[in-house]
């Protein structure tokens, strides 16, 4: 396999790509639309505003490259996890994506009992299709941006989940997308709607990837669309985990309506690259988004991440608490819009985002952003960066605690309120990351 040297190669999507003739008619056109956009428009400058910390021509890789049939070790033990969660009534429903390409269901008929839809997107295209159509390219289309134009064209498969009105599914969704090994692209793509005073949890897990550099990167450049009707009750836990040579771009959007609630996990532990967008449009009168992430990062990660609440409508109320530990060589950056309309009176928003550094060497940049268009609202933001407390940990060692074990309780109680917005089902995975990683302190 040939490999492009990004730096004197313009990279563009080939009119004669198999990706581009998949689906009816609309879909294509939306696919060679997104083709166009990708094409035309210029890979972002270095340093211009979200692109500040991160080079976006890291994430423009070779088309020759496609998803592995081979998968780690570690996708078969997770999938027996969560399959034994299934039996155990720990959650309602399991789907696997392999590379984008081969989906798997498991639990999806005792669902449509209810009404509920769990299915591949390109089973829903078919079966399901003015549903997806309404709703499919929405908030992640060629105008959001290059890099989503690219997910828009070249995505092969995903997952589709349809909660009806009135319908609570009780127990959490889970989805496990993995990635190929080294020299693997991927482009996973999925679509919720969730209906009129409907309540769904959704864990969205992302894992695998090549595991090392020497034998050649993985990237993945996935795209999330959720939509909650009017008093709708969403959470979506997003999950990180994937392999040390994996470079990562994800753009999550999602759009409530009046009376809706949004909450939304990010959980960042894997790749040696990640790049991820967060975002929430408030679109009706009187709906809630919180957003609690964490990001754990050691080695030489880099993590660049950005969170965006729009209050598009009135009496409307957001909140962002960001939490960031980081040790060895890694490197985080937060970037935070909160962005309130005009014509959105009397809204509420918060937005925090705290940065834990246990050892020289390692960097956090944050930037809270603010752009308010009318002055009927309450806003408050901040970051804070620095080390651990020496005071504190002066006080456990006082009481006899040995300084290594001072630092992980200090840690743990740092994470401990992000941690306990995770279903139960997640929760003990999520601390055997944090606890592996404090071990090595």
């Amino acid at each position: 396999m040939t490999t492009m040297n990004k730096t004197d190669v313009e990279y563009t999507i080939p009119e004669v790509t198999p990706e581009l003739e998949r689906g009816p008619v609309w879909l294509r056109d939306q696919r060679r639309a997104s083709r166009e956009a990708f094409n035309v428009a210029e890979v972002p400058p270095r340093g211009l505003h979200l692109w500040r910390y991160t080079d976006p021509k890291t994430f423009l890789y070779d088309r020759d490259a496609v998803a592995d049939t081979a998968y780690s070790e570690n996708y078969d033990i997770v999938e027996k996890i969560e399959l034994d969660n299934l039996k155990n009534g720990n959650i309602a429903a399991l789907a696997t994506d392999l590379g984008g390409r081969d989906i798997k269901l498991n639990g999806a008929d005792e669902l449509a009992k209810q009404g509920v839809v769990l299915s591949s997107l390109s089973s829903a295209v078919e079966h399901h299709h003015e549903l997806v159509e309404n709703y499919l390219y929405r908030l992640v289309n060629a105008r959001t941006g290059k890099f989503e134009a690219m997910n828009g064209a070249l995505w092969n498969d995903g997952i589709f989940v349809y909660v009806p009105d009135g319908v609570t599914v009780d127990k959490p969704i889970h989805l496990l997308r993995e990635s190929g090994l080294a020299r693997s692209s991927q482009f996973p793509r999925l679509l919720v709607v969730v209906g009129k005073n409907a309540e769904l949890t959704l864990i969205d897990e992302y894992g695998g990837g090549s595991l090392d550099e020497n034998e050649g990167i993985s990237h993945a450049n996935g795209a999330v669309e959720i939509f909650g009707l009017e008093d709708s009750r969403t959470r979506y836990v997003m999950l990180q985990r994937q392999a040390s040579a994996m470079k990562l771009y994800l753009t999550h959007r999602a759009q409530i309506e009046r009376g809706a609630s949004m909450l939304t996990v990010p959980l960042a532990f894997g790749a040696l690259l990640s790049k991820e967008n967060f975002g929430v449009t408030l679109n009706g009168e009187g709906a809630d988004s919180n957003m609690y992430g964490l990001l754990f990062g050691s080695g030489y990660q880099h993590f660049d991440n950005h969170t965006l609440h729009h209050h598009a409508a009135d009496n409307t109320s957001s909140n962002i608490d960001f939490k960031v530990v980081l040790k060895d060589r890694s490197h985080s950056a937060y970037t935070g819009l909160i962005r309130i309309d005009n014509d959105a009176r009397t809204c509420q928003a918060y937005q925090e985002n705290r940065n834990l550094l246990l050892n020289e060497g390692v960097r956090a940049d944050t930037i809270p952003e603010l752009e308010i268009l009318n002055e009927d609202v309450q806003c408050s933001h901040g970051a804070t960066i620095g080390p651990m407390d020496p005071e504190s940990v002066f006080y456990l060692e006082a009481r006899g605690i040995e300084r290594d074990e001072a630092i992980r309780m200090i840690v743990s109680g740092f994470v401990d309120h992000t941690l306990k917005t995770v279903p139960d089902d997640l929760r003990q995975r999520i601390g055997t990351f944090v606890a592996q990683r404090l071990e090595r302190i």
